[in-house]
């Protein structure tokens, strides 16, 4: 139909026909490119008019095609961009005295665009209000909305926000630094933010440093510097001045730096920061969360204990009532999670129940060995919810085992026994199924000088974020037998108190403590069935 429309055109200038022809025109056209011809006219003019038409069916269906193949197949060749945006200027320079400006544009060689610039940019000093930031073509604009302060040094820190267009190459740590005094600012602080249960580094956690030094202002005040750690877990303070500074870390959860939320991580320092005429390097500060009860506000600690609630009316539905009811009386489950069914030598079998078990006869169990089915002794006891059960015994390595529960010999919280008698069959494994481990732990001279001749250490190995195995290291050793297959990490608990396991560390409370610490190690210990491995370690 296009053709037809673009030879209508062309034929009624060329031909003159009248308007009147314009119904069977698609017709007509059609009929002079591949019919006998329509006008009383001779042969061969007919036969130049069809000649011209399939000349500019032709042309068309190569414009059609070459079009389609630039749509479909992207241009190829040259590398890739990798480089950041290069600054070329800025309309106040970096490193200015006597700043008084409320404006800042940055040109740089490149489109650039800006990425999340309201959680990336950090202002230190802190300002009461974020500074506005926008891109445009090549250059970002900076708008300050605050007044600052007199004889005061600031740094404006973009961490990677500022990118290109094209790959999003980021400029890593930009940063623009002014002052509204005759000089500048150089003192820095520098340290380490560690997970202190894991020993892992701990990335965007807030940094922040104060002139007050009462505990509380981490709870009510902005900090005067900020600055957030990175993936290694480093943090850096530059431009500095010079004064007594008190150091707190917190993983925040509602960004408002601020200390108000029980499940925050913080990390704090014993003493104050003292900056003179010399940079503060290494500083190590262990992250962790206060128990509930210990994170109190001073200003807290006197508030009558909230007022009694009004019992709230029963608003279920007569359906739910009765789903209730049904749930009530439906039988307990028992549920084993035994990969194999193959028990671990060396610990308990592990029942667990659908609802809590309020009376249990274990006298009423049943518990044989091998195949002549021998009675043997164990015990059992339920945990605190009283829903997991565990039965005690000295499993002899590859023996068969049997258990049966008779119906009658658990009763749940709603009076409703088993539905049937159940029966656990299982075999123990065997000794060859585990692998051994041998640590053997030195200390540095700095380890020595920096820690008591009193601490304990543990030795943990870890999988899947969970402590597997543990134990106390003594004279410089530890030997755990009996170890499942599998990778692990290993961790060393600097036990200051000697009861084998991590404890939390207290900030709002007396005495107020750090907590203790654990030091993990990167490369991670491949542990076979039938074999075992020595681990030495220096810390």
């Amino acid at each position: 139909m296009w053709l037809c429309t673009i030879l209508r055109r062309r034929t009624r200038c060329v031909y003159n026909w009248p308007a009147t022809l314009n119904g069977d025109l698609d017709i007509t056209v059609w009929n002079l490119i591949f019919g006998t011809g329509f006008w009383p006219n001779t042969k061969k003019m007919n036969q130049n008019f069809r000649g011209w038409a399939i000349w500019l069916i032709v042309i068309n269906a190569c414009i059609l095609l070459f079009s389609r193949c630039a749509n479909i197949v992207p241009p190829s060749g040259g590398p890739k961009d990798t480089l950041p945006p290069r600054l070329t200027g800025a309309s106040i320079p970096d490193s200015t005295l006597h700043f008084n400006s409320h404006k800042v544009v940055f040109t740089f060689n490149e489109y650039v665009q800006i990425d999340n610039i309201f959680e990336k940019l950090i202002v230190s000093p802190t300002l009461k209000r974020t500074p506005t930031v926008t891109s445009k073509l090549k250059t970002v604009t900076m708008v300050i909305k605050d007044t600052l302060e007199a004889n005061t040094t600031y740094t404006f820190n973009f961490s990677d926000a500022i990118r290109d267009n094209n790959e999003s190459n980021p400029i890593q740590d930009f940063q623009y630094v002014v002052s509204t005094g005759d000089y500048l600012d150089s003192l820095q602080v520098r340290g380490y933010i560690i997970d202190a249960e894991s020993g892992k580094p701990d990335s965007n956690v807030s940094v922040m440093i104060y002139r007050k030094d009462i505990d509380s202002v981490v709870s009510k005040e902005k900090p005067v510097y900020f600055a957030r750690s990175r993936g290694d877990g480093s943090f850096w303070f530059r431009n500095m001045a010079p004064g007594n500074y008190k150091i707190f870390a917190l993983k925040e959860e509602d960004r408002d730096l601020q200390y108000t939320q029980p499940k925050e991580l913080i990390a704090f320092n014993d003493s104050l920061i003292h900056l003179r005429d010399q940079n503060l390097h290494d500083l190590t500060m262990l992250l962790f969360m206060e128990t509930d009860s210990t994170i109190k506000k001073p200003d807290e600690l006197a508030q009558e204990p909230p007022p009694q609630q009004e019992p709230q009316e029963d608003t279920k539905t007569k359906k739910e009532k009765e789903e209730d009811e049904k749930k009530k009386k439906r039988h307990p489950i028992v549920a084993v999670n035994m990969p194999d069914n193959r028990q671990e030598l060396g610990q308990p079998l592990l029942l667990s129940f659908s609802k809590p078990i309020r009376t249990m006869d274990s006298t009423a169990f049943l518990l044989t060995e091998d195949t002549l089915y021998k009675k043997i002794p164990f015990t059992a006891s339920f945990d605190s919810t009283r829903t997991k059960l565990s039965i005690s015994y000295d499993w002899k390595e590859g023996k068969p085992y049997r258990l049966i529960l008779p119906m009658t010999s658990v009763t749940d919280t709603n009076g409703v026994q088993l539905a049937k008698a159940d029966t656990v069959s299982f075999s123990a494994k065997k000794e060859s199924d585990y692998g051994r481990v041998m640590l053997t732990l030195q200390l540095s001279d700095s380890t020595k000088a920096a820690v008591s001749d009193t601490m304990h250490y543990v030795a943990e190995l870890v999988k899947d974020k969970e402590i597997k195995y543990h134990g106390k290291v003594v004279n410089g050793t530890w030997i755990q037998k009996r170890i499942t297959p599998g990778e692990y990490e290993v961790w060393i608990l600097m036990d200051r108190n000697n009861n084998g396991k991590w404890d939390r560390g207290v900030y709002y409370g007396s005495p107020k403590k750090q907590p203790e610490r654990v030091v993990s190690f990167p490369k991670k210990q491949n542990i076979k069935a039938n074999w075992g491995v020595k681990i030495p370690l220096t810390l």
